[in-house]
């Protein structure tokens, strides 16, 4: 479960930094709680919009999957840091967080349920 959660995390984040909505919206639950670094929250539908309306856009990504914590059947937490250089509303800004991932086993499938940065202190 381990590999597949990380493996998940990296489609996940490939498919920010692409552009990707066909491939976020596979990956996303419907009950998706997406926090921003900002303090902002969007739910699948509001998130996916921003991308799809170029509100946001991710213009380089980095991170890392550095602990993935069993949660239960068919729950886990991915732990981690990710960096990135976006577009938002208007404005290009650096952004670099931890992050806590929730996956959720729906049916047959892994989807994204909740996702929380803490954003770190500029250097």
């Amino acid at each position: 479960m381990q590999d597949e959660i990380r493996a998940l995390e990296a489609r996940r984040y490939a498919a920010m930094e692409a552009g990707d909505i066909g491939a976020l919206e596979a990956l996303l639950s419907e009950r998706l709680v997406y926090a921003h670094s900002n303090a902002t929250t969007d739910s699948k539908t509001s998130y996916l919009d921003t991308l799809r309306d170029g509100s946001l856009r991710y213009l380089s990504v980095d991170f890392t999957t550095e602990q993935v914590l069993e949660a239960g059947p068919g729950a886990a937490a991915a732990l981690g840091r990710m960096s990135a250089h976006v577009f938002s509303y208007g404005a290009e800004r650096e952004i670099a967080s931890l992050t806590l991932a929730l996956w959720t086993k729906e049916g047959d499938a892994w989807r994204l349920l909740a996702y929380q940065p803490t954003s770190l202190p500029k250097a």
